[in-house]
């Protein structure tokens, strides 16, 4: 199957081929190779607002990055990690928009040993939309191209110097927040949260 994933990422290329350099949600640093992937454009920007805990527009229009488009080749359908099925990894549902990294990266430790190749999960940072979590190395290759093996997946910067729109720092679920995940709170109450993108206005898109 494939699907067209999207990543923000300053550097020649958004793909790891090698063991990660830093920990996140589902890896741990130097233990393994992990791509992550958004299914919605607008996550990857949620995503390093939350990292780098920029919530006001001064703060936020200042981050310029090059977003990325990649075509991700998987060969099964990836595992579904939700609210609903966090208990069958043996998680909590919470546990999956924690500040706590340690229960997530257990489980993905658990996940690659076992021979799990790729998972969806919801964001942390963009309540309402999904991550694809990969577990194994990939490499670049140009967007139109045809892979030579399941490494290779095609991709494209679809903007060099870019910015997140203006109001999405309002719906980011930020580390330390006083409100909890609306994503959870919605499952809680048994409820599908569904994503409304910002309005995008003449004069935020000339700002």
């Amino acid at each position: 199957m494939e699907v067209v994933t999207f990543r923000l990422a300053n550097y020649e290329t958004p793909l790891w081929s090698v063991e990660n350099f830093a920990a996140g949600r589902y890896n741990r640093a130097g233990s393994g190779v992990t791509q992550y992937l958004s299914l919605h454009p607008l996550t990857p920007w949620a995503e390093l607002l939350r990292n780098e805990d920029r919530r006001t527009r001064d703060r936020a229009v200042l981050m310029r990055y090059p977003l990325w488009a990649i075509r991700a080749q998987l060969a099964d359908e990836p595992r579904r990690l939700t609210f609903d099925t966090a208990s069958q990894f043996g998680l909590d549902p919470g546990d999956l928009v924690a500040d706590d990294f340690s229960r997530c990266q257990s489980l993905a430790d658990t996940l690659r040993s076992s021979g799990t190749r790729a998972f969806t999960a919801p964001s942390a940072a963009l309540p309402g939309t999904t991550n694809l979590v990969v577990l194994e190395p990939r490499v670049l290759v140009s967007y139109n191209q045809v892979p030579l093996d399941e490494l290779d997946w095609p991709g494209s910067v679809t903007a060099q110097d870019g910015r997140c729109p203006d109001g999405l720092w309002e719906l980011v679920h930020y580390r330390a927040a006083a409100a909890r995940h609306r994503g959870l709170e919605a499952w809680e109450r048994g409820e599908t949260l569904p994503f409304r993108e910002p309005e995008v206005t003449a004069g935020a898109l000339a700002g």
